[in-house]
């Protein structure tokens, strides 16, 4: 009897919890959608330029299958008249492959012109990925984008354009198959990033007040 009751307790503490983490994630979804604005998708509209984000490569060098997905819907907006222009944002973050010639490489690959591929090499985050593509976009006169990256990646990646006044519309591409299962600790810890981040800058930004 005592056995059965301790494994009951022990069935309780497990459900509470996962009650408690449920909840925690709700709350927090809550203000990262209220913090962080979301652009719409872009649904077959016309744009100057496709952003693709990028994502380290795997340590031989070939695509990983984030960045698969990734470059598979890119390729398939520019074959289906979007934008004539894409710019594969990336620098060599995780190992020595830098990640816009990897998305550069498996574009051209799938049909794409490499006189219509940028290669933005320097970026080692997303709001670096987004400054210096306005910037790219600045210099050719490139007035609006569609930005390609990871479903749950979107909205951070959206946050950081509005910010910098890049006019976008969004597209995600497919979850890979690999990662089904684990989809949900993805924007689990994504979003508890985003969370966290936007505590300490309204925390910064308390202090400053403070000390002005």
């Amino acid at each position: 009897m005592k056995f059965y009751t301790t494994n009951i307790g022990g069935y309780y503490l497990v459900l509470y919890a996962l009650c408690l983490i449920l909840i925690f994630f709700a709350i927090e979804y809550y203000v990262i959608f209220r913090s962080f604005k979301k652009a719409d998708y872009n649904n077959g509209q016309k744009r100057d330029v496709i952003i693709v984000l990028g994502y380290p490569a795997k340590k031989n060098g070939s695509m990983s299958p984030i960045l698969r997905e990734r470059i598979k819907k890119t390729a398939k907006l520019y074959h289906e008249g979007i934008a004539g222009v894409i710019i594969c944002t990336g620098a060599n973050v995780a190992n020595n492959y830098i990640e816009a010639d990897v998305m550069s490489q498996a574009l051209i690959e799938l049909g794409v012109p490499d006189c219509n591929i940028i290669r933005e090499k320097l970026a080692k985050c997303t709001y670096e990925n987004l400054v210096n593509s306005k910037k790219i976009m600045q210099d050719r006169g490139l007035k609006n984008a569609v930005i390609v990256s990871s479903p749950w990646h979107l909205r951070k990646a959206s946050s950081y354009a509005y910010k910098i006044e890049i006019d976008h519309l969004v597209e995600k591409s497919k979850i890979p198959h690999e990662y089904l299962l684990g989809v949900g600790i993805i924007y689990f810890y994504l979003s508890t990033q985003m969370f966290i981040n936007l505590l300490c800058y309204k925390d910064k930004q308390k202090r400053q007040l403070s000390n002005s």
